[in-house]
């Protein structure tokens, strides 16, 4: 993106070194970050909770997202699950956040918009997602949507979904 910059921090705010290896926050900042995107630092980086390393190209690898949902057995990314709903036909547009439980730590939180002229229901799309996934990942729980909040360059803002 144009005039957007992006850094890779450790624990002490400083840059990871680009060796594709050392782990830190990834931070971002610029005309396409927008005040309707949470947890900006007081220089006005945006923190992103997302965690990566930087080779010596400045290449990217995100290895751990935000989102990541944290069950009792193991973690599974939000991006799974989004990814098998979206293939889903019935499925135009999906978003998936952790949501807290008392018993489990967290569970998924789906929040989907339907392809115009279908029509499914929650225990369809969860039947559909538990086929492909693994049996030990977490519940899911799905709200259907007219569309999803979003930033003013297209964004999705799971920090809204995160408190529905």
């Amino acid at each position: 993106m144009v005039d957007t910059q992006v850094r890779i921090v450790n624990k002490c705010g400083k840059d990871v070194t680009k060796n594709g290896k050392e782990i830190g926050e990834i931070i971002v900042k610029g005309k396409a970050v927008t005040s309707e995107d949470l947890n900006f630092s007081q220089d006005g980086w945006l923190h992103t909770g997302d965690l990566g390393t930087m080779d010596e190209e400045g290449r990217i690898n995100v290895v751990k997202s935000n989102h990541d949902i944290n069950g009792t057995e193991e973690e599974i990314s939000t991006f799974d699950i989004e990814t098998v709903l979206t293939l889903h036909p019935a499925v135009e547009e999906v978003s998936v956040v952790p949501q807290p439980d008392e018993a489990l730590g967290e569970v998924a939180h789906a929040f989907v918009v339907l392809t115009a002229g279908y029509n499914v229901d929650e225990d369809d799309l969860i039947t559909d997602v538990k086929t492909k996934l693994a049996p030990e990942d977490p519940p899911l729980k799905i709200n259907f949507m007219e569309e999803l909040p979003k930033t003013s360059s297209g964004k999705i803002l799971k920090t809204q979904l995160e408190n529905k």
